[in-house]
Order: structure tokens, then C-alpha cells, then sequence
């Protein structure tokens, strides 16, 4: 130990010596010397992380133990956000349920495979892993009672083989019964978290007899190709799960494409066959290795191991593929097509096309004719078929009738009729088109969405706000119906009332009107508006508003400021004409605050011309933003509903106050010469009775007036304790009940009408189109409308891309199957609106390989790194406490030093490792995705680079971390605002918010955290409404009282003497109301500090009036004590919407008012 402290001893003796030498070496000397701690510094840092990252990639290569704890409910809540139904109402359809996405080679998303399965063949997706390296969509089908086990079955083994994927998306098809009997309740469920052993996963088959839906091939087809999500695919082939591509297939395609020409690729309409095989099982077991190329293909094919596809069930069903003249053509070993067959039934090739062919017919099931139909569909649809050659499909097993069911082989009666039904279908369908050249996709119900490049001049557009244009080059429809459909859906969107006029003039004025460019406008002008208060004479603007200290005001030009103000009421004047005319003056004439806006703005205008020195306007300032607030508006109703029960306690509690100030001043009469131990006169008047009672009805009771009553008899103390809990214990929390009644509710039913106002406009925007189709023929309101003009109203309405995208992908495969849509349906869509997309559980992976690069990747995205970056924040915040603490407890500099210069380094080392951090969680996860996945990954990144940077210029001026002797010895009046020192530490201190992330321990501990963000987040009404309160009172105040406290100061000065306890005494000189500003600080602390009658006194001897009382007892008993009760029932109304949310295992915290009582709205 001796040993230590004598090397300590020394390093501290050295870095003094530095630290007081450093200043007189020349400036290249210094910053060599910095850069080399730096070195050093960020050495040890990496020394400390190697070690760590060791023990890290130790227990990610030790197989033996469970590989991690999974969590299954998240993929249940992922499948109640995106279900649907089909059009059966069969199957529930779930998109994207879990996407895996790694780097694709050059030209590897060109081409994309699209399989479909059960859970029991859910293994046989490994082998298609293996020799396919671009996107792999797969449909998987669940069904039977114990669906819910399949699905934590396929979520686990996906997880553990997630190495294997490179572009994987997997989606869900769901038999009716299924969902109903075990996964409908899964996502409220309580956490189950299954200890996974990746070595030992087993499928456990469990056949059940009692759900009998068939297996939906072709919509599984279709689900898996919609669902292909990458942008650059070009070319889709289809297969089942048990049908294998060859050992080179992708890359023989990917060749034989990228060969052709732009222009050969635009006039292709051909898909090109690739012929299937069977290999006999027997081949498998005696170890015989696959064939890896045509010839070894061949040789087996001739030794009887290999067999063309279904050869021994439906011979004809691949006879045009030519076998043998397949087999024959040996001559080039380049992909090319060998022939070209003219299509016929029964023929159901596997190929390779365009992404733009015909969907699969969703009629057929587990049907002989399932792949036939497409293919015949495509070949009428102008498509064509040629035979690769050198390319080859595989199946393991030669199929057998005996194993097949009666629906899979060609002569079933099912299949046929079914057939027979969709050549009928297909024949109207072909009728009356035009022929299908090799250049025009005219066909409607090709499945694909065109997506052009966004202009610049639609990108300013977006940004702005403006309106879209109706784009129906395409559509014969009247443009007002257009138009009016679009207006609702935006009403709609926003939650807006469809009383308004449906002219299309009036159309017009009112999309320009509510448009996201105009109503920023409008929030514009009222913050301008609002904030002139701040600019008017007198202004805000000076150092302090302490009138004990003659501070220079700046001052304003006043007709600059009438001209800003004059503006701004021409535009309120027009927007309320605009609303008057757009809704009407019959229903305008029934709203109140459209009607005293219009009253305030004309009233404004006249004394703004006049130019009147009293300005009253300015009181009615906040009206102007009340009317802009629905919330506000429904804030300011819910206290109108119980005002006069509220207006009755008050009044009960001033009777109660009157009462016994009569009462006291016969039980306590004192003469004008005895004064209570402030000096004050004692229950002298019935105006000091009721205001001393009325203090301590407040709880300040200062100056006390109990002690001086029960000095004089113990038994005066019962005046005094029955006064409080029939004043405090009883009115007080009638007040508070009622307020809580007045507000409970309040936000549920707030959101309950903006749903009513959607689903009303959601509705009024569909049957404007409908009318158009009825066009008064007919009453039935069933009648659908076709899609493609749902899609330009979709596109045409202005609303976030995250729900337009959504929106469209479930219009486009919902136009898979058919071209009409009807109201269930439309609204079912719109339903999407109601989805917060911050919600949203989008289970995606990243996936890693096994090379040391991605492994320490995996490094990065552990929670561990995460939790010993987080430790390290705490000692980092640690050091800098000690710091702070040595610099106020040490005046002489070299003790300073001595305490302090080894702390600092360390912390600057720490700084290195949090800049270190912070890189390393962006390359691990990917910068874009790790900085949009939160804004609390930006603030860390801000504060951590901002720390490291000002602490290397520190160091670069002044040659040490420690303060510099200079900012040490700076006298008060020298010290600057933030020294570069104080600005270092600061910005350290604020590594301590990442303690955040461990206080959502429990679920006790997300509530309360949940209640208080929330609040913050959503309570913009009531501290809107608390806000209009502030500023009219305030402008009144100013109006009253201002330069009364400098007159109050002056008579202070004079006489230089003040009684104890009062305004003059604590020198609350910046408290008063010379200015906005202070006007408003001067009423903050009336409502928070508990001395208001402190105030009271001083501004009643500053007017010598006790009328002024009457402002402050207002303000004290309708805005300090409804105000608190108010946000108390906030917070108790929150605090319970998230027990029930805690209850249904929601998220807790949210970013609005409707996805904090979604439980109720569904």
C-alpha cells in the first residue's frame, strides 16, 4: 500500500509540475503534449472496452447456454395493428410480420422469390436461404385451435436461424378459426418469455380435426408477392417451399438479365420456364450428391434417380416444357431460351416474368388448377413463354397420387368447375379490350404501383403545405365530386366538422382555408400577435425589472409596432370573414367563439385606428388563440358546465370566511393599541378579519393570528381548528371534487368527439362517391365505387406520407382481387388514420454474419455496451460533482490543482469514450436508423461530441483540464455570463438524463413516468387556457398598477425603514407590473409562492387603496385555486387512462391524447 500511495504521489507531483510549467513552453510543445494525452487517454479507453468487448463475444460463441430470452406479445400486438380480412372473411391476412434485411451484392435485388408455406414445412425455407442471395417473400399459413403455438414456434426458429437471411420478409395468413379460438387475445396477455436454445427447437405436430379451412395457395402466392417491399426488384419467380432452386440458379438469372438491353427490357413481356424435376429419395439416402449443373443432372436423369415434374400424377400438366428436347440441348453453356411454346391447357410451368403479371386467382385453394389459372390468365394477357435452358428447378421425393388429396389431381370435380367458373370470369373480363402489345400494361388490375420521382416543384409543395392538385387525366368524373370527396377526407384527417358549404367555389376557399400552409399562417400571426405585449411600451427589454436599480428600458418604434399589429388584425379579420363564409352564417351565428372573435377583431381595429391610450384590446388578445384550439375551446366548456356549482363554493367559502370574522372579532376584541407580534393591529376591522382569515384559509397564516389568541386562553384554539377543517378539509375539497367531476371525462370525451366527427366525414366522403355511381337511380346504399378513384382521392388529400403509403398498399391489394370497393371496406381502410405510426412494432432484423466485423456489430447493439456506457455517465457525473466541489472548497490554485488534475483527466478520458460510444452505436446500427430511431440517440450524440470538442479547445487555450487560474480569480462584476469552464461542466452534468432509461423498472414506475410526460405532452389545452388567464390578467395588472411600486420605492427611500415581513422588507422590488414580462413573473409567484398577501400589502400601501385587494384575492381564488385543482384532475384522469392501458399491457407512454384512450375508442 506504501508502495501505491508512493507512485500516486509522484503522478500527482508531475502533473502539477506540468500543469504550472505548461504556460512557458512554446505553443507546438503544448499541443503535442495534448494530443499525446489524448492518445494515451483514448488507449486506455479502448484497453478498458477490449477487455469488455472479449467477455461479450465469449458469451455470444458459448452454444451451450439459451441463446436469449424472447418475448413473443410484441409480434401478437404486431399482428393487431396490420390484420385484415380477405374477402372471404376466411382468412385474416397479416403484411410484413417480420422483416430481416442485410446488404445485397450489386444486381442481388433484381430478382425476387416468392414462396408460401405451413408451419410444419416452415424448415425447408433454410435450403432456399442457402443458394438464394436476393429479397425471399413467404407466406405463412396458420391455422387450427393451437395457433398461437405455431406462431411462437415460427417467431422463435426464425429468430435463432436469423443468420441465414440476408432480405427476408415474412407474412401471415391466418384461418378465421384460428385467430378466433387462440391468437385474438394473445397481445393482452402477460409477458412470457421462453428461455431459447437454438440447438434444440423442435416442431411439435399438432393436427387439428376441427378447423377445417383449406390451405389458401393462391392467396398465399399473392401475399407473398404484394409483399415483396423492395423497391428495385424487377422480376419475381414464384415457388412453392418444397421446390428447390439449383446450386446457380440466382446467379445464372441475374446474368441472363443484366445482359439484356434497356430497350429489349421494356418491350419484354416473356416468362421464361425453368423445368422442374423429382429426385428419388433413395438418391438422398445413400448420399448421392445433389446434381450442382445440367450434366450431373443428366446422368442421374438417365440412371432413373431424377424424373421431370409431376410425371407420375398430370403427365400433360408440364408436357409443353419439351423435356427431351430439353435434355437434348447441350450445345451452349450460356442461359438462353431454347423454344418457344404456344400456351395450352393443362400446362403449369414454374417461370420466371415481369413483377407486373396477373395476380393468382384467390378462388383456388389446395386445386389442381391453382397454378393454371394464372398461367392461362397471363398467356391471354399478352404474355409469352420460352424455355431456359442450363437451368433447372428440384423436388426431393417422386410425388404419388396415394399422397395426394382429390382436389390436387387434374380430373377433380371441384377443381374443374371451378375452372370452368374462371374462364367464364375471364372471358368477360378480356372482352372489349384492346390487345395487349408488348409495350402498353393498360390492364387495371396489374398489381403493381407506378411511383414517379417527387418533382421539386411537389417537394416545395409538401413543405409548404399547399394543397394538392386532383389529378384525373385518368378519370372521368366531375371534378366538384372529386373535390368534395377530398375536402371531407381531409376533414377527416384532421378531425374537422363537415358543416360547411360543398359549392365548388366554396370548396376551394375552404381546402385553401384549413390547409396546413394557412393555418400556420394563422398560428404566426397570433404568436405575433401575443407576443407584442413583450415590445410595447414599456417594453420588456432591460436587464433586470427590479425598480431599486435605474436599468435602461430598450425602446421600440411605436408606429412599427401599430403597423405589426394592424397587419395581424387584417388577418384575423379576413380569416374569420373566410370561416363566417365557408360555413355559412346560419351555423357560424350559433358558435360563440366564432362570434366573439369576429366582435374582439372589429372592436380591435376601431381602437387600433383611433389609437386610444387605454388599449383594452390587449386583454382580449387571447381570445384570438382560444377560438384557434378546439381542446382549449373544450377545456374552457367543461368549466362553463359547472361554473355556477364552482361560482357556489367560492361563495360558500367567502361566507364561511365572513362568518367567522364577525365571530372573531367578538370572541377576540382588541383595541386600536394592542398589536400582535408582527405589529400589526389585531381583528381590528371587519376588512382585517376577513383578510387575516382569509390568509389562513390559504395555509400561510403570516402574520399568525392563532398564537395570539391561544397565548391569551388554550381553549381559543377551538375557534381556530374548527375555522380550518370546515374551511380546508371540507369546502376546500368540495372545490376540488367538483373541479375533478368537471374535468373527469373531459379528454375521453374531447376524443370520442373528434372520432364521431372522422367516422362522419370518413362516411360523407364515400357516399359523395357514391352518389355519383346512383346518380339518383337508386336509394341503396351498398352500391361500391371503384378503387381507382379511391386512389386519387387518396393521393389527392392532404395527410401524412406514412398514412397515404399505408393506405395505398391496402387499396392495391385489395385491387388485386377486385376494382370496387364498398363503404365496410373503405372504412375498415380508413381506419388507418387512428394509427399513430410511433406506435407501430415494426419487428425488423439487421441481420449479422459470423465475420468478426458484424460480431462486433453485435457488440455494439448489446445491451450491455449500453449499460456500461450508462455506468460510466454516472462516474462521469460523479467526477465532475467532485470537481465543481474542489473548486468553491480550494482558493489557492496549486491545492486546486493538486485535488483536481487527475479527476479532470480521467473525465476527459471519458469524454474520448463517450464520443467512442456513440460512433460505435451508429456504425453497429447504421447512422440513419440509429438517429431517427429516437431523438434521445441525437441529444446523447449533441451533448457527447459537445462536451469532447469544448473540452479540447479548453485544453488547447489554456494547456489543462483544471479551470485556468484567470476564470479562478475573476471578481463577480468580471465574471462573464458562462465561462468555457462552467459551459464544459455543464454540458456533463447532463449525462445524467440517461438514468431515464432504468427508471421504467417496473410497471408502477412506467405509470407515474407515463403520467408526467404525458402530461407535459398533451396538457397544451389547460396551460393554453392557464396562459390566456396569465396574459389578460396581466395586461389588466399593468393597466392598474404600473409605476405604483416605483412611487412605493421612493417613499422607502425617504424614510429607510420597513416593518418585518413585509413587501419593502424582502425587497420583492422586481415583483411588480411596469412591464409584461414582470407582470407575469409577479403572478407566477402569487400562485406558487405562499406569501401572497405579502403582495397584497405591498401594492394596497402603494395605491393607498384596499380596493386593489380585490385583483389579487380574484386572481387567488379563480386561477390559483381552480388552476391547481385543475391540473390535479388532469393528472388523476391521465394517471387512471394509464392503469387501464397498464391493465390491457399497452405502451405507456405516448405522444397524444388518442393513443392514451385508444383501449376505449376500439
Amino acid at each position: 500500500m506504501a508502495h501505491i500511495n508512493f507512485y500516486l504521489l509522484r503522478i500527482r507531483r508531475y502533473c502539477l509540475r506540468y500543469s504550472l510549467y505548461c504556460s512557458r513552453r512554446p505553443r507546438l510543445n503544448r499541443i503535442i503534449k495534448i494530443l499525446s494525452i489524448i492518445i494515451i487517454g483514448f488507449l486506455f479507453m479502448t484497453l478498458i472496452n477490449g477487455v469488455l468487448f472479449s467477455s461479450v463475444l465469449f458469451l455470444q460463441e458459448n452454444n451451450n447456454e439459451p441463446d436469449y430470452d424472447l418475448d413473443t406479445r410484441p409480434y401478437y400486438k404486431t399482428i393487431e395493428m396490420k390484420k385484415r380480412f380477405d374477402d372471404s372473411g376466411n382468412y385474416l391476412i397479416v403484411q410484413n410480420f417480420v422483416q430481416y434485411q442485410t446488404n445485397l451484392t450489386k444486381n442481388a435485388d433484381l430478382i425476387a422469390l416468392n414462396l408460401h408455406t405451413d408451419i410444419e414445412h416452415l424448415h425447408l425455407l433454410l435450403q432456399h436461404a442457402k443458394v438464394w442471395d436476393g429479397p425471399i417473400s413467404l407466406s405463412l399459413y396458420v391455422k387450427g385451435a393451437r395457433g398461437s403455438d405455431d406462431i411462437d414456434y415460427a417467431s422463435i426458429w426464425l429468430r435463432c436461424n436469423r443468420r441465414s437471411f440476408k432480405v427476408l420478409n415474412i407474412h401471415l395468413v391466418i384461418s378465421a378459426k384460428a385467430y378466433k379460438s387462440s391468437i385474438s387475445n394473445q397481445h393482452n396477455s402477460h409477458s412470457v418469455k421462453y428461455a431459447v436454445n437454438c440447438q434444440h427447437i423442435t416442431y411439435a405436430n399438432h393436427t387439428d380435426e376441427t378447423d377445417s379451412t383449406p390451405y389458401p395457395s393462391n392467396l398465399l402466392r399473392n401475399i407473398a408477392r404484394i409483399g415483396n417491399t423492395v423497391p428495385s426488384v424487377k422480376y419475381i419467380l414464384t415457388l412453392d417451399i418444397d421446390v428447390f432452386p439449383s446450386a446457380d440458379l440466382f446467379h445464372h438469372l441475374v446474368s441472363f438479365y443484366t445482359k439484356k438491353t434497356n430497350i429489349n427490357e421494356i418491350l419484354n413481356r416473356t416468362l421464361y420456364v425453368i423445368p422442374a424435376f423429382e429426385i428419388h429419395t433413395d438418391t438422398i439416402k445413400r448420399s448421392i450428391a445433389l446434381p450442382q449443373n445440367k450434366r450431373e443432372l443428366i446422368l442421374l436423369w438417365n440412371d432413373e434417380q431424377i424424373q421431370p415434374f409431376q410425371k407420375d400424377i398430370c403427365l400433360s400438366c408440364q408436357s409443353l416444357t419439351n423435356y427431351n428436347a430439353w435434355k437434348e440441348e447441350t450445345k451452349s453453356d450460356e442461359i438462353l431460351p431454347i423454344f418457344r411454346p404456344h400456351y395450352s391447357q393443362p400446362w403449369k410451368p414454374f417461370y420466371i416474368g415481369p413483377k407486373d403479371v396477373p395476380m393468382f386467382d384467390s378462388r383456388f385453394k389446395a386445386h389442381a388448377h391453382a397454378r393454371i389459372s394464372q398461367c392461362c390468365e397471363s398467356f391471354m394477357a399478352g404474355y409469352d413463354y420460352a424455355v431456359l435452358n442450363n437451368v433447372y428447378l428440384y423436388r426431393l421425393g417422386f410425388i404419388d397420387k396415394s399422397q395426394l388429396p382429390n382436389t390436387k389431381l387434374i380430373e377433380d370435380d371441384t377443381s374443374l368447375l371451378l375452372f370452368q367458373q374462371f374462364q367464364e370470369d375471364l372471358l368477360k373480363h378480356m372482352q372489349g379490350r384492346l390487345t395487349v402489345s408488348s409495350i402498353n400494361t393498360d390492364d387495371e388490375n396489374d398489381p403493381i404501383i407506378l411511383k414517379s420521382p417527387v418533382s421539386i416543384k411537389n417537394r416545395l409543395r409538401n413543405f409548404f403545405g399547399i394543397p394538392k392538385p386532383i389529378d384525373n387525366e385518368d378519370c372521368s368524373w366531375p371534378t366538384n365530386t372529386l373535390l368534395c370527396a377530398i375536402v371531407f377526407l381531409e376533414d377527416a384527417v384532421n378531425y374537422r366538422s363537415i358543416v360547411h358549404k360543398v359549392t365548388k367555389n366554396y370548396l376551394l376557399v375552404y381546402r385553401w382555408f384549413s390547409s396546413s400552409l394557412i393555418q400556420k399562417l394563422h398560428h404566426f400571426a397570433l404568436t405575433i400577435n401575443l407576443c407584442l405585449a413583450l415590445f410595447e411600451r414599456p417594453s420588456s427589454f432591460s436587464i433586470t425589472s427590479d425598480v431599486s436599480k435605474n436599468t435602461d428600458r430598450i425602446v421600440f418604434p411605436y408606429s412599427l409596432l401599430m403597423i405589426i399589429e394592424g397587419l395581424t388584425l387584417i388577418w384575423f379579420l379576413a380569416y374569420i370573414c373566410t370561416k363566417i363564409a365557408c360555413l355559412g352564417i346560419k351555423h357560424a351565428r350559433k358558435r360563440f367563439w366564432i362570434i366573439a372573435f369576429f366582435i374582439v377583431t372589429i372592436y380591435s381595429l376601431c381602437e387600433w385606428f383611433v389609437m386610444i391610450a387605454v388599449r383594452l384590446r390587449r386583454i382580449f388578445r387571447p381570445l384570438f388563440m382560444i377560438e384557434s384550439s378546439q381542446l382549449m375551446k373544450k377545456a374552457l366548456k367543461a368549466v362553463q358546465k359547472d361554473l355556477l356549482t364552482i361560482i357556489a363554493c367560492v361563495s360558500m367559502a367567502l361566507g364561511h370566511i365572513l362568518f367567522f370574522a364577525i365571530i372573531a372579532m367578538f370572541l377576540f376584541p382588541r383595541s386600536e393599541t394592542v398589536k400582535n407580534s408582527q405589529g400589526n393591529t389585531y381583528f381590528s376591522s371587519l376588512h382585517d378579519s376577513v383578510f387575516q382569515l382569509l390568509v389562513l384559509y390559504s395555509t400561510a397564516n403570516n402574520p399568525d393570528v392563532m398564537m395570539p389568541a391561544y397565548s391569551d386562553n388554550r381553549f381559543n384554539v377551538l375557534f381556530f381548528l374548527v375555522f380550518v377543517i370546515i374551511g380546508i378539509y371540507w369546502i376546500q375539497n368540495i372545490i376540488t371534487a367538483v373541479v375533478y367531476r368537471a374535468f373527469r371525462g373531459y379528454f375521453l370525451n374531447s376524443i370520442i368527439n373528434s372520432q364521431l366527427r372522422r367516422r362522419l366525414a370518413i362516411r360523407a366522403s364515400f357516399e359523395v362517391l357514391q352518389k355519383q355511381i346512383l346518380n339518383g337511380v337508386s336509394n341503396e346504399n351498398t352500391k361500391p365505387v371503384p378503387i381507382s378513384v379511391v386512389q386519387i382521392i387518396v393521393n389527392s388529400a392532404s395527410m401524412s406520407k406514412w398514412h397515404s403509403d399505408r393506405i395505398n398498399q391496402r387499396l392495391f391489394e385489395l385491387n388485386c382481387e377486385t376494382d370496387i370497393i364498398d363503404l365496410e371496406q373503405y372504412s375498415k381502410i380508413m381506419e388507418l388514420l387512428d394509427v399513430n405510426p410511433k406506435l407501430i412494432t415494426e419487428i425488423e432484423f439487421k441481420t449479422l454474419s459470423e465475420s468478426l466485423i458484424d460480431r462486433f456489430k453485435g457488440v455494439g447493439r448489446s445491451k450491455i455496451f449500453d449499460s456500461i456506457g450508462t455506468l460510466f455517465a454516472l462516474l462521469s457525473v460523479l467526477l465532475v460533482t467532485i470537481e465543481i466541489s474542489n473548486r468553491h472548497l480550494n482558493s489557492d490554485y496549486k491545492e486546486l490543482v493538486a485535488h483536481s488534475l487527475l479527476i479532470s483527466f480521467v473525465n476527459f478520458s471519458l469524454m474520448i469514450y463517450f464520443a467512442f460510444e456513440i460512433i460505435m452505436k451508429a456504425w453497429s446500427f447504421g447512422p440513419d436508423k440509429f438517429f431517427r430511431s429516437s431523438s434521445a440517440n441525437i441529444l446523447e450524440a449533441a451533448v457527447a461530441f459537445t462536451c469532447l470538442i469544448l473540452q479540447i479547445i479548453h485544453m488547447a487555450i489554456h494547456g489543462s483540464p483544471v479551470i485556468s487560474e484567470n476564470d479562478l480569480n475573476m471578481t463577480e462584476k468580471q465574471i462573464p455570463f458562462l465561462t468555457l469552464w462552467e459551459a464544459i461542466k455543464i454540458c456533463n452534468m447532463l449525462f445524467i438524463y440517461r438514468l431515464v432509461r432504468f427508471l421504467p423498472a417496473s410497471k408502477n414506475i412506467q405509470i407515474v413516468v407515463g403520467t408526467v410526460i404525458d402530461e407535459i405532452r398533451n396538457g397544451g389545452a389547460f396551460f393554453g387556457v392557464l396562459f390566456s388567464f396569465y396574459y389578460a390578467y396581466s395586461i389588466l395588472g399593468m393597466e392598474l398598477f404600473r409605476g405604483t411600486i416605483d412611487n412605493l420605492y421612493i417613499r422607502h427611500s425617504q424614510r429607510n425603514k420597513s416593518d418585518c415581513g413585509t413587501y419593502e422588507q424582502l425587497e420583492y422590488w422586481p415583483n411588480n407590473f411596469n412591464d409584461f414580462f414582470s407582470s407575469i413573473v409577479t403572478l407566477y409567484n402569487i400562485m406558487i409562492v405562499n406569501q401572497w398577501f405579502v403582495f397584497v400589502n405591498g401594492f394596497r400601501s402603494a395605491t393607498n387603496s384596499r380596493w386593489s385587494e380585490l385583483y389579487f384575492i380574484f386572481w387567488y381564488l379563480f386561477v390559483t385555486t381552480l388552476g391547481l385543482n385543475i391540473c390535479l384532475a388532469l393528472s388523476g384522469d391521465i394517471h387512471d387512462a394509464k392503469k387501464k392501458r397498464a391493465n390491457e399491457h399497452e405502451e405507456l407512454i405516448v405522444s397524444n391524447m388518442f393513443d392514451i384512450y385508444r383501449y376505449v375508442l376500439n
